[in-house]
């Protein structure tokens, strides 16, 4: 713990050297210094300062300039580690700095995360100060065969099936980045196929240290598994003929970090990119669940799950949810029933990914599904967002350069990069918001552990509707609407959808909706409206879909189809 989190804790007065640890030199760190030194006069975990980070490059850029300045200590969980460029270009960091004296520590889960025994004994042994552990890794290996995964998931379905989604990145226990984004180019607009248009908070001062406490149950939770403890791993290890990489030439960075190499040391767009944007708020709370989430294969009491519901339940005017997996449990449907009885005028809008942009075919298949009990019976208001949105020129500003290293690496007809919805967010009366990894379907609900930051503030949950609303422009999403049938059919439609939504074999091939965009020249109106099917157009169940009856398109009527048991642990 750094002096300065340790006085604002225990009332002790802080002396000015000690206000100036947390990252040193860092444009940064005077606004830590007067948000600590406030919480410390008043006796309060408030004082923090908060900003969105919205765009993937920039977000890689906050990640690079943290690490650098960090003086004390790194934090690092996530859910995806991957051995790409980016991957590669924050690891290079994170042992860059444990050379300089800081203490870091990474949490990765392992069943999505690089699984390579070389790769991983090099990390185990890189630095001292250098540790990594992973999250239920199977058989006790980092790349277990598939047997063994399978006889693993045969001992214990949940163990397998039960991960770490949580993302943080945490830096001298006093500056907290969380929210949806893993480390993989495609999070951070570095890929030539899918990039995700995704969202993180940068929380400044005492809200930073509910997040280490968090951090350090996890660090010594039993499930947790330091790297040389794995067989495969500790066989490399006393092996010893593992690649190294003391050098920066040595790291395979593919000619992609200069300019940001540059920035990330540049004090004044630094300023002007970050400093500019943390702003006061009344009130910010780290909520992560324990690890391990619960207890049984489902938790039915999850620590985030339940602290989200009582957010849900003040609303009183209109909730704005940001998510790219849309499927709703039968609580999840029941609370939103609850909510619409106690305020009739209450308008839900959310924002999710449709058929084009997915990068989750079976989850997107059960949102399909259930799509005619969300528009009929819960009169929710689904936006599905667009793979090329008009807005991508501001949502992903190095398009050009990813769509020409596509053709560079795949050819002239290369697929274009394409964007996919990763932001997980939530804005209840303009008045709370929360950003974290929280997906709106069962596994974040009950299986997997998550994490977020909640912010009491309506400044901030005003800027924060605001980004979700311009997602939800027709010009960046299809609407979600009731499907009109010839002879009024859609009645008679709609009661066999729904009941046959209900059961595990569901082969009714006609939704009661369909996706729509609005005509040239008209003005948007909500579904429902009297003239909506005026200023909108059906453009099919599947716009976006390469050619009639796509393999895509056959596998998401097929786990439609059949795909009702696995609902759970979508």
């Amino acid at each position: 713990m750094t002096a300065a989190v340790l006085a604002l804790f225990t009332g002790q007065r802080l002396a000015a050297a000690d206000l100036q640890v947390p990252l040193g030199e860092s444009p940064l760190g005077p606004v830590v210094t007067a948000a600590l030194a406030e919480a410390a006069k008043r006796g309060t975990t408030h004082h923090n300062r908060v900003a969105l980070v919205e765009g993937g490059y920039d977000a890689l850029l906050l990640r690079v300039h943290l690490i650098r300045h960090a003086q004390k200590s790194i934090a690092v969980q996530t859910f995806i580690w991957s051995d790409d460029e980016c991957g590669r270009l924050i690891t290079y960091e994170l042992i860059e700095a444990a050379k300089r004296g800081v203490k870091v520590r990474l949490i990765a889960d392992h069943l999505f995360s690089d699984q390579d025994p070389d790769t991983v004994a090099f990390l185990a042994t890189a630095h001292p100060n250098f540790a990594v552990r992973h999250y239920r890794p199977a058989a006790s290996r980092i790349k277990p065969t598939r047997l063994q995964l399978l006889l693993a998931g045969l001992k214990s379905f949940h163990a397998v099936n039960q991960r770490m989604h949580n993302k943080i990145m945490l830096f001298d226990e006093t500056v907290l980045v969380t929210g949806g984004r893993n480390i993989e180019n495609s999070y951070f607009d570095h890929a030539t196929g899918l990039n995700y248009r995704d969202r993180d908070v940068l929380a400044i001062g005492p809200v930073a240290r509910a997040a280490a406490e968090s951090f350090d149950d996890y660090w010594g939770y039993r499930h947790v598994v330091p790297s040389g403890e794995l067989r495969d791993v500790a066989e490399v290890i006393a092996r010893g003929d593992y690649r190294r990489y003391p050098r920066r030439e040595d790291w395979d960075f593919g000619g992609l970090f200069d300019e940001l190499d540059r920035e990330a040391n540049d004090p004044a767009l630094i300023t002007a990119r970050f400093g500019a944007s943390l702003r006061p708020v009344e009130r910010a709370v780290f909520i992560a669940d324990l690890p391990g989430k619960g207890k049984g294969f489902f938790s039915t009491n999850a620590r985030i799950t339940r602290e989200l519901r009582g957010i849900l339940e003040q609303a009183r005017q209109r909730i704005t949810i940001q998510t790219p997996y849309l499927v709703l449990s039968g609580p999840a449907q029941s609370l939103i029933e609850e909510l619409h009885e106690k305020n009739p005028g209450l308008v839900i809008r959310l924002s999710t990914n449709s058929f084009a942009s997915t990068d989750n075919l079976p989850a997107y298949s059960a949102n399909y599904r259930l799509r005619g009990d969300y528009i009929e019976k819960l009169g929710l208001e689904v936006h599905e967002f667009k793979p090329q949105p008009a807005a991508r020129a501001r949502l992903f500003p190095g398009y050009d350069r990813m769509a020409a290293r596509a053709r560079q690496l795949g050819g002239p007809a290369a697929p274009a990069p394409f964007l996919s919805l990763h932001a997980k967010s939530l804005v209840v009366d303009d008045r709370v918001a929360f950003v974290g990894s929280y997906n709106l379907d069962p596994r974040s609900e009950n299986l997997n552990c998550e994490a977020g930051l909640l912010v009491e503030d309506a400044a901030f949950a005003q800027a924060l509707r605001a980004e979700i609303d311009r997602d939800l422009r027709p010009e960046n999403s299809w609407v979600i609407a009731r499907r009109r049938l010839p002879l009024g059919l859609e009645t008679v439609n709609g009661l066999i959808d729904g009941v046959m939504s209900l059961s595990p074999v569901d082969l009714w091939p006609i939704q009661n909706t369909s996706s729509f965009e609005l005509k040239p020249g008209m003005e948007e109106v909500p579904p429902g409206h009297p003239r909506f099917y005026e200023h909108h157009r059906d453009v099919g169940s599947f716009p976006g879909a390469d050619g009639a009856l796509s393999n895509k398109e056959i596998l998401t009527r097929l786990y439609k189809a059949i795909g009702t048991p696995l609902t759970p642990v979508l």
